[in-house]
């Protein structure tokens, strides 16, 4: 063999190991993130119970809270609403609805409360935090969205804590035709 072919094997080989290892450490963390039992404590910035100011809506389901001097994307767990960013097609149907109430919800108050849930982990794969998120007062907004027809239930992976609660909230929003569910609404579901 040339030694111009070999040097190109050689190289094709080092590079499929390559892809190999990163792969298999992707699988381990994700497999490591899977097995967690607890929010990791490393960062003490994320607090189960803990009040974050709320600085906006961005749409039915995700919001951004202040922790330090940063800004963090908050993805509201076991909902999802209609997307707003659609690009070539516009938002789906009942996006601009989602995102309107969910900024009703939280009009009168400056701060949320995060809750988190070792099954889901402390982010999901675009970076956002993984929480329920909570009025001062106690209110579970995400329930609040699904009950009122907002928002779908919805179980990314694993199922959640609150799964329960948020399907019966789901059927209630279905029987009763509320929002997403209504006949004048979205005409496919």
């Amino acid at each position: 063999m040339s030694r111009r072919i070999l040097f190109s094997l050689l190289t094709l080989s080092l590079i499929a190991n390559v892809v190999l290892v990163q792969k298999q450490v992707a699988h381990n963390d994700a497999t490591a993130t899977t097995a967690t039992t607890s929010i990791p404590s490393t960062d003490e910035r994320y607090k189960d119970g803990m009040s974050y100011p709320l600085l906006r809506v961005v749409d039915g389901d995700t919001v951004i809270i202040g922790v330090a001097s940063d800004a963090e994307y908050v993805r509201l767990i076991g909902i999802d609403t209609p997307e707003s960013n659609i690009s070539a097609s516009g938002p789906e149907c009942y996006a601009s609805e989602a995102t309107k109430k969910l900024k009703e919800l939280v009009q009168t108050t400056g701060t949320v409360v995060l809750r988190f849930d070792t099954s889901q982990g402390l982010r999901d794969k675009y970076g956002r935090l993984l929480a329920y998120v909570e009025l001062p007062d106690g209110t579970d907004l995400g329930e609040r969205m699904v009950s009122e027809g907002y928002a779908r239930q919805y179980t990314y992976d694993l199922p959640y804590g609150r799964t329960d609660q948020y399907k019966q909230a789901e059927n209630d929003a279905i029987q009763n035709t509320r929002g997403l569910w209504s006949d004048k609404v979205c005409a496919t579901k």
